[in-house]
């Protein structure tokens, strides 16, 4: 798990360091610290955790750094540290999974990470597909939709690949209802870390990458239950 500190305090980056080494996950930690948003964003690391301060050193806010990195990271999980209140709106136009206030209470800091790792966790469980005599293996986190076509499913990955396999779409349906996957269509089961728009008749599926979004139809007998699931993530994640 890769995790950046975006902090020019540089006693709130010790303390933030500290805190992040004291967590027991059973994964593998990587971590790096930058004083400014330009450095982290000059570093091409691919993070898949992020805490940023808002008011930096250098030109670019944390707000902006954020939205650098969404466009880049479809799968990112941001955390910003502040002691300002006034930021928190901004904050949460962005797809930020918490804002947390300074000073850091522990045990807050605690929880909120061990959500993080669990979202981690369920973004790279992954999903095999068969495929003749061998059997693919994919991150649940890079599938963007899959779609039923009479006895067999097809698997959409991000990388704009399609994967064929036999099954039906309503066991699917229960098996990644844990993550975040949501039935829109008798056809279609989508993921919803991709879902940009969520209309009456239709959803809009975008990523990091994709030149236009993906329009898809929603029917009326799945539409309710399906916008349920996506609130749900979206409040949650």
């Amino acid at each position: 798990m890769l995790i950046g500190i975006c902090e020019d305090n540089p006693v709130i980056r010790e303390e933030l360091t500290e805190e992040l080494q004291k967590q027991q996950t059973g994964i593998t930690v990587q971590l790096h610290t930058f004083t400014s948003g330009e450095a982290m964003l000059q570093s091409n690391l691919s993070f898949d955790l992020v805490f940023l301060d808002i008011e930096l050193e250098g030109e670019l806010t944390g707000l902006e750094v954020a939205q650098i990195l969404q466009n880049q990271l479809s799968d990112i999980i941001l955390i910003f540290i502040s002691g300002y209140t006034k930021y928190i709106t901004s904050a949460l136009h962005l797809h930020t999974f918490q804002f947390l206030l300074k000073p850091l209470d522990s045990q807050l800091f605690q929880e909120e990470f061990q959500r993080c790792v669990a979202q981690y966790r369920s973004a790279h469980d992954i999903f095999q597909i068969p495929q003749n005599r061998e059997i693919i293996e994919v991150e649940m986190k890079d599938i963007v939709y899959i779609e039923s076509n009479k006895r067999k499913l097809i698997v959409h990955h991000k990388n704009g690949k399609a994967f064929e396999m036999y099954g039906k779409i309503s066991e699917q349906e229960t098996y990644l209802a844990e993550h975040f996957f949501v039935r829109i269509h008798k056809s279609f089961l989508v993921n919803c870390r991709y879902i940009k728009k969520f209309q009456d008749e239709v959803v809009q599926l975008g990523y990091a990458g994709s030149k236009e979004l993906l329009t898809l139809p929603v029917s009326r007998r799945c539409k309710k239950h399906a916008q349920e699931q996506y609130h749900r993530y979206f409040f949650e994640v």
